[in-house]
């Protein structure tokens, strides 16, 4: 697993890199131009979020977890010194410097309800000044204006992410407007002056690029096609880049020049394959159990006449499932081999609001997976669905629901696939970093001993003797998000009573590693629709 970013100067990148996917980094430096990855890290270590340069481009600032604490390692470019700028903190998801490299912005985890956003000194750690819209609101993804004067991030506060512009020297907040049902992705961009600011809008999972102009009080939507932008960069000619892609339509860069109304893309075109071959993806919205109204992704089979099999696709946590080629991918080769596929957005997911994703917290297994079994009945209502050829897959978070409706709801699904999953949530617990302890306590909302009860039964391994569907499940060994140890006790409950099950070990993999390795990712794939065909055809 590997991210990089250019130099200050632009002639050099910064990147991490980890060995098999077991999420400890070494940082390492190339220049633009190629050459050997020279290592600038001298101890690899855990990073819950991201890096950024000094403007002087003589120092690199990272976020890090250890077993019991986290913390801000520094690299010093010329010296070759590595040291803790700050330890320890709350577990830190962005780091940003100051355009005049005197401070550093970051959001830090601060209770298991709220986020709130610290800027201190380089040069006194310590000296620092916190910001808070709310004291349960989740406030991150700072950034700089240009002149340093104001500070720009995200807030759920008022219900749904948006951006706030917070004054760095007072108390003045300006909150940027929402239309209904809008929400803000990712983090802000600041203009080439301090009078603007781009962002990403999310609704219904898609995305629209949105320039606002400080003194105005709405922003203005930019021409990018439909879909989902990954990325939005500013250019000092006020151009702007952003990354596309949709569901049928891989990433491509395009362009929206200065005072210009259209867009250009600006990479090829050529991907070697027949996009016209994959199904349409269609937009549904369906009711859940208590009459909730939840939004999915439905792709029918691309290469078979109904009525399909068909398998409900979970994500994973704190994402959801959007028009972009990144979320296509898996559904595609699905409904290619002949599957009909539902992506839910159950609750828990973000793009809908704060009160939909906060909705999870103390009832993981509970109202999401609801949702997911609410997807299956919607399946079934469909004229072109086999009722009773119907699968649940998914990885991570989505692998844990795919076990938990397996285990508890042992007839609404003739098969399952499990990709690294929870199957234990306190074993899990127990062997934890500092960093995922507080992901595991804001999923819990706390973790206490008389949570222990619930958070045993809502374990996969406490219902496992109740499973009749055949299931594939994948481990990885060097995973330290989901762990190995308690998938191996799950799939060995599963040997002891005979049940049919098909288990992969991966021994250099670690936590969806696959992702960036096209062999592995194709070699996953393939054990999947063969395992999930062979059941349900």
């Amino acid at each position: 697993m590997d991210f990089g970013l250019f130099s200050p100067n632009g002639r050099e990148i910064v990147f991490c890199m980890d060995t098999d996917g077991n999420d400890t980094f070494h940082m390492y430096l190339i220049p633009v131009e190629g050459g050997k990855p020279r290592r600038i890290t001298t101890v690899p270590l855990r990073m819950w979020g991201t890096f950024d340069w000094n403007p002087n481009g003589r120092e690199v600032t990272r976020t890090v977890a250890k077993k019991d604490s986290c913390g801000l390692e520094t690299v010093n470019l010329e010296t070759g010194e590595c040291f803790m700028l700050k330890d320890p903190t709350p577990p830190i998801g962005t780091v940003r410097y100051s355009h005049d490299g005197k401070y550093i912005a970051c959001d830090a985890t601060v209770t298991h309800t709220s986020d709130e956003i610290q800027v201190f000194k380089r040069d006194d750690p310590y000296d620092m000044i916190s910001y808070s819209v709310r004291d349960d609101s989740i406030d991150n993804s700072p950034c700089f204006s240009p002149d340093d004067k104001r500070l720009a991030f995200v807030t759920d506060a008022n219900g749904s992410r948006q951006i706030v512009i917070q004054d760095f020297h007072n108390e003045s907040r300006q909150y940027l407007e929402l239309a209904e049902g809008e929400e803000v992705l990712g983090q802000p961009v600041w203009g080439s002056k301090a009078d603007e600011v781009l962002y990403l809008i999310s609704k219904h999972s898609r995305t629209v690029a949105r320039k606002h102009k400080l003194s105005q009080g709405r922003g203005v939507d930019l021409p990018f096609p439909e879909g989902w932008i990954t990325s939005v960069r500013v250019n000092p000619d006020g151009s702007v880049a952003a990354l596309h892609s949709s569901m049928t339509s891989p990433p491509e860069i395009y362009l929206l020049k200065h005072r210009s109304k259209q867009v250009m893309a600006v990479t090829p075109h050529d991907y070697g394959f027949d996009l016209t071959k994959l199904a349409r993806p269609k937009s549904v919205w369906y009711k859940s159990f208590d009459g909730r109204e939840v939004h999915a992704w439905y792709l029918p089979a691309a290469s078979k006449t109904p009525p399909y099999p068909a398998v409900v696709w979970v994500h994973g946590a704190g994402w959801q499932v959007s028009d972009s080629w990144n979320s296509g991918k898996m559904l595609h080769c699905l409904s290619l081999s002949g599957l009909a596929v539902i992506a839910p957005n159950f609750r828990g997911s973000t793009g809908y609001g704060s009160e939909f994703m906060k909705s999870i917290v103390g009832d993981p297994g509970g109202g999401d997976l609801n949702d997911v079994l609410s997807a299956a009945e919607w399946l079934r209502g469909q004229k072109d669905i086999h009722g009773t050829k119907i699968a649940v897959g998914g990885g991570s978070y989505g692998g844990y629901l795919a076990l938990m409706a397996l285990t508890t709801k042992p007839d609404a699904f003739a098969a399952g696939v499990s990709v690294v999953p929870v199957t234990d949530w306190l074993a899990s617990i127990r062997l934890s970093d500092a960093a995922f302890m507080s992901f595991y306590e804001e999923v819990w909302g706390g973790l206490t001993a008389s949570k222990e009860g619930l958070i045993r039964s809502r374990s996969p391994i406490a219902h496992v003797s109740k499973i009749k569907a055949p299931v594939l499940i994948k481990g990885a060994e060097t995973d330290v998000r989901c762990p190995i140890q308690p998938i191996k006790e799950f799939v060995k409950e599963l040997k002891k009573r005979g049940h049919p099950h098909e288990f992969i070990l991966e021994k250099k993999e670690g936590h969806m590693s696959t992702a960036g390795d096209l062999k592995k990712n194709i070699r996953e794939v393939t054990s999947v629709i063969g395992f999930l065909k062979g059941n349900l055809t």
